[in-house]
């Protein structure tokens, strides 16, 4: 049995980091830089956001692992990929789940209440609310993904409201929903044999053989989402060739180059063709804001 420490590393994800905490992170950033353009945030501000919100992420990814495990623990001693985790195997009992689930929650609080009344009152809210009840959804409903893009979304509205004060709706409601339901639903892959006979419901196992063209109907509203905000956000010609177009072609040509059939594939896919999109993106957002510091000196410049 591996030790006390590792299993709980194991119950977090952490091994795996930053897998799945960059997935959790990116709903963060989407809201925390679009925010940051819109109320042109100093660089040494968005560099401190973007760190603060990345250790954010991960804490809310871990927490939401701790809860997926100690709901899931009968479910994943069915399935052959989880029947090793650790409360699943034995090896972290339910109180020490439930100790470790209460660390990780005080400090995403206590960072909730470093950003704001408002954007505090979105996380008393949206994590309890979304993000702690996501998985029972998989014993109600085919489309549970869909349930964990509204959990993981959130972010947006948080990150948001927390830099420039106030609500827009028209940014608010957002970009994560579509491109969490994609991501999950590759990685739900996985297991859609031994979900099937455990009687887990995932989007996976009822679109069937149809997954391509769903996850694309995803990747387009996506891309339309990317697009609308942008355009409310007053963005120029780099953000829309860097960070809608370039996301989508290549999200659409993973969603019909994977065999959602293989396991093994699908977890190559989520893992390894999903973090080359990550730090795609990432490096457009550095090169995005040298362009416009470079832009904004330049207009200092001429009226100066």
């Amino acid at each position: 049995m591996p030790s006390k420490a590792r299993s709980l590393l194991e119950l977090t994800r952490l091994h795996w980091f930053p897998v799945g905490s960059d997935f959790m992170f990116w709903p963060f950033a989407w809201g925390s830089l679009a925010a940051s353009y819109h109320v042109a945030l100093p660089m040494d501000e968005v560099v401190k956001n973007t760190l603060f919100y990345a250790l954010l992420g991960t804490l809310v990814h871990s927490a939401g692992c701790v809860i997926n495990d100690m709901c899931d623990r009968e479910f994943d001693r069915k399935v052959e990929r989880s029947k090793t985790r650790p409360i699943a195997s034995g090896a972290v009992t339910m109180t020490e789940a439930s100790i470790l689930l209460f660390v990780l929650v005080a400090a995403i609080f206590y960072m909730f209440s470093t950003a704001g009344t408002a954007a505090l009152t979105l996380g008393l809210i949206g994590l309890p609310t979304c993000g702690g009840t996501y998985p029972l959804m998989k014993r109600w409903m085919y489309w549970p993904s869909l349930f964990l893009g509204f959990a993981a979304s959130w972010a947006v509205p948080f990150t948001w409201v927390s830099i420039t004060g106030e609500f827009d709706w028209g940014m608010i409601l957002n970009v994560g929903i579509a491109w969490t339901c994609l991501y999950d639903t590759i990685y739900a892959c996985q297991d859609k044999k031994d979900d099937e006979k455990a009687g887990v419901k995932s989007m996976a196992v009822r679109l069937g053989d149809g997954i391509r063209p769903a996850l694309s109907v995803f990747d387009v509203t996506f891309f339309g989402c990317l697009l609308w905000a942008g355009y409310l956000n007053g963005q120029h010609l780099p953000f829309y060739v860097m960070s809608v177009f370039a996301p989508f072609f290549l999200c659409l040509w993973h969603i019909w180059s994977f065999d959602h059939n293989d396991p093994r594939d699908s977890w190559n896919k989520f893992t390894v063709r999903f973090t080359d999109i990550i730090q795609f993106a990432h490096s457009d957002i550095v090169l995005y804001y040298r362009l416009v510091a470079t832009v904004q000196r330049w207009s200092v410049r001429d009226w100066s």
